[in-house]
C-alpha cells in the first residue's frame, strides 16, 4: 500500500514538520530542550510508560533530553514530527503530554501520552483531533496507522471517537515487561478522516 507520494529521500512534506497548532484549550508545539524535566517526569510514572512500547523505566531526564534530540532530528529530515501539549493559561508553558505522528516516509503512524494528573478530562482527544486534521490538511497522507497494547482501553476509545478501526493483532516489545505483548492494530483512512460520520 503507498501511504506517501514519492520515496524516502525525494519526498517532502507540503508543511514544515514543525507547526504550532492551537485549539480551544490547547497549544502544541515542537519539542525544546528545555522540556526535559517536564518529559521526565510524567514518562518516569510507570503507569503511563507501561503503555508504550519504547518507553524504559526509571525514565531519567537524560533519557528525555535524547529524546527530545532525537524528535528535532527526524523533524528536520521530514520523517516524524512530534509536538508537546501545553495547556492554554499555563504560564510555565509546560508540557503535559506528546502526540507524535511518525514514520512518514514509510507507514505513518500516530502515538500519544498525556501526563497521569491530566487524564479524564478530553485534552488528550482534543489534541488528537488537531493533530489529525493538521496531518491530512498538510501532508501527502493516505492512510495514518496506530493502536495500542491490549487493556489500553483509554487509548483505543480516542482512536475510535477519530475513526479508526481496528483491523487486526500484533505483538510488539515492552521495554517495561521486557517481552512482547498484544497489540491492537488501528487504521484511519483519509476519506473515512473527511467524512467523519461518528462525530457529533
Amino acid at each position: 500500500m503507498k501511504l506517501l507520494s514519492g520515496a524516502f529521500g525525494s519526498w517532502r512534506p507540503r508543511a514544515p514538520l514543525s507547526p504550532r497548532i492551537e485549539t480551544g484549550r490547547l497549544v502544541l508545539r515542537p519539542l525544546e530542550p528545555g522540556d526535559a524535566v517536564a518529559v521526565a517526569a510524567y514518562l518516569d510514572d510507570v503507569e503511563v510508560a507501561r503503555w508504550l512500547v519504547r518507553v524504559p523505566h526509571p525514565f531519567t531526564v537524560e533519557d528525555a533530553a535524547d529524546f527530545i534530540d532525537q524528535c528535532r532530528t527526524t523533524a528536520g529530515l521530514g520523517t516524524a514530527t512530534t509536538l508537546g501539549l501545553v495547556v492554554r493559561g499555563d504560564d510555565r508553558a509546560v508540557v503535559r503530554g506528546i502526540v507524535a505522528l511518525h514514520s512518514l516516509d514509510t507507514r505513518p503512524e500516530v502515538g500519544f501520552w498525556l501526563g497521569r494528573p491530566f487524564w479524564g478530562h478530553g485534552l488528550m482527544s482534543e489534541a488528537v483531533d488537531a493533530s489529525l486534521a493538521w496531518a491530512y490538511a498538510s501532508l501527502d497522507v493516505d492512510t495514518i496507522a496506530a493502536g495500542a497494547f491490549r487493556g489500553n482501553v483509554a487509548s483505543l476509545a480516542i482512536q475510535a471517537r477519530q475513526g479508526f478501526e481496528v483491523i487486526g493483532m500484533s505483538q510488539r516489545p515492552s521495554l517495561i515487561e521486557d517481552r512482547l505483548l498484544d497489540h491492537v492494530d488501528t487504521r484511519l483512512t483519509r476519506a473515512r478522516h473527511a467524512a467523519r460520520p461518528w462525530r457529533r
